[in-house]
């Protein structure tokens, strides 16, 4: 019960503890050499005698060591722990020894009546309680120190108190003793309670940091993990795509044709959900960038209304396009990925509408400085609407919300990567919905103006591919590819086009290679 407890026997917390007594006792020494000077001048009978003059300067020589040694035990680097333990035990232990030496000549030479050794006493209740309150942390060393500067000097005054009232001063003084003893206990046991708390929060910190370190990790790997397989998956994805093309301009019969359309349709849609996992293991990767050029705004939205009419047709839908955007300057941005911010607006709309109207509003403010503008994009819809309780769980990976979206296949992506690009774009996203009513989102971006008029790029409107054949233009290729499905789809759309083919695996320094014309 009355020791110190088993983690103090940890260096790093031995040498915490010693630096925490060195603090609290630094400046006692001091107390000691004024008080001891304070008695011996008060009496004429002890004052310029040479015990007197011995007891100050034992008091000046420990308080410089007290200092010594506290200025040695407070340095970072210290190492030599039991050193300083020692030399705090031996300072305490003999400040304690001489001061009860110094009573003991006091009571002996003048008595116990005299005013220098009411002074004496009341410096030795004021020592006694300080000396506990800085010996707190180790109770052994506050126990001997509590003993040897109290106990001589209370039987000594016990002894030479006149009418044989000695022994009533012993039980007071020892129910004193007692009482400071406790106290010190207490203080004690608050002090390693504390630096036990202390030290379970700082594990329990080292505990996290390791966890977060390992999330970190386990994120990156899942993130290069997720590239990996998308990469991997897309170029099987490509051959289906491209054997698809390929046998869909052959003579086929109308049913042919139907199953190459959910062919192409369903390898489309798998291509768009690799893209999505992509785009997150890149930004949660912190690797994907925004490519920021030249582009007009006009054409960019001629573009996005050419792409979504078809499908506002297809599924009887009013597709409106309101653009209150007057610029006669190009803006700096990244169009394309501007334009799957939108892709995956529009998308969503689209999805969750079966009858009404998808509606983009394109609208701009300028910013400070008439640098730029704010091109604001909102897209509303007349779908089926999200609640408010839906609407918290909108941008977190992998969610589709409400029971009525189940059916609608889809990653839950889209919105969390469109959070994320217009984060690195400086923009923000906002929702206003009602359930039944629909929905409207509204995206703010920052573009800059275009000064550099040289480096305008027009965006054009898509045109379909299509595959002709030649037979009047001849021309010989050297086709360099390593994978076997790019070959076989290379070469096939070569040969449509009347090529004569030459493959390779690996260029060759004596090879000539026939431009495609």
């Amino acid at each position: 019960m009355w020791s110190d407890p088993e983690v103090i026997k940890d260096e790093k917390i031995r040498t915490s503890t010693n630096q925490e007594v060195a603090r609290r006792m630094r400046l006692g020494g001091l107390f000691y050499v004024v008080c001891c000077s304070a008695i011996t001048q008060m009496s004429t009978a002890l004052s310029g005698q040479f015990q007197g003059i011995l007891f100050i300067s034992i008091f000046i020589v420990l308080s410089v060591i007290r200092f010594a040694v506290c200025h040695f035990a407070l340095k970072e680097s210290v190492t030599r722990t039991r050193v300083v333990e020692h030399s705090i035990s031996i300072i305490y232990i003999a400040t304690a020894t001489t001061w009860s030496l110094l009573l003991i000549w006091i009571f002996t030479s003048l008595g116990v009546t005299e005013h220098a050794a009411t002074l004496a006493v009341i410096a030795t209740v004021g020592f006694i309680a300080g000396g506990i309150a800085a010996t707190a942390p180790r109770i052994r060393l506050m126990l001997a120190f509590g003993f040897l500067i109290y106990i001589p000097g209370l039987l000594c005054l016990a002894f030479l108190y006149p009418n044989d009232s000695g022994w009533i001063l012993i039980v007071i003084g020892l129910a004193y003793f007692t009482f400071t003893m406790h106290n010190g206990k207490l203080q004690h046991d608050n002090y390693w309670a504390a630096r036990q708390q202390t030290l379970l929060l700082e594990k329990q910190a080292i505990d996290l940091e390791r966890a977060h370190q390992q999330a970190v990790a386990a994120n990156k790997a899942k993130s290069a993990f997720l590239a990996t397989m998308s990469h991997e998956i897309r170029t099987p994805m490509n051959g289906v795509l491209g054997m698809t093309e390929i046998l869909a301009s052959t003579a086929l019969t109308q049913e042919q044709k139907n199953h190459i359309d959910v062919i192409r349709n369903s390898g489309k849609t798998l291509l768009r959900i690799i893209d999505d996992v992509l785009d997150l293991a890149k930004l949660e990767a912190h690797k994907l960038k925004i490519v920021n050029r030249s582009f007009d705004l006009e054409s960019f939205i001629s573009e996005i209304e050419h792409l979504f009419t078809p499908r506002a047709k297809e599924k009887s839908l009013d597709f409106i396009i309101q653009t209150d955007c007057p610029l006669s300057r190009r803006l700096i941005g990244d169009p394309d990925r501007i334009k799957q911010i939108l892709f995956n607006l529009l998308g969503n709309a689209f999805k969750f509408t079966q009858s009404g109207e998808i509606r983009l509003i394109v609208q701009c403010s300028p910013l400070a400085k008439q640098e730029g503008i704010i091109l604001q994009l909102t897209v509303s819809d007349t779908g089926i609407g999200i609640s408010p309780e839906n609407q918290k769980l909108l941008f977190q990976e992998f969610i589709q919300v409400g029971e009525s979206s189940q059916h609608i296949q889809g990653t839950g992506l889209g919105l969390v990567i469109t959070r994320n690009l217009l984060a690195l774009m400086g923009g923000k996203i906002s929702i206003t919905s009602q359930e039944g009513k629909g929905s409207q989102f509204t995206a703010s971006i920052p573009l800059r103006f275009d000064t550099d008029l040289s480096n305008v790029t027009l965006i054009q409107q898509p045109e379909t591919p299509t595959l002709q054949t030649s037979t009047t233009n001849h021309c010989r290729v050297l086709l360099v590819e390593d994978n076997e499905v790019n070959q076989i789809i290379s070469k096939a759309i070569l040969k449509q086009l009347g090529c004569e083919i030459t493959m390779a695996k690996k260029p060759s320094r004596h090879s000539h290679l026939h431009p495609l014309i």
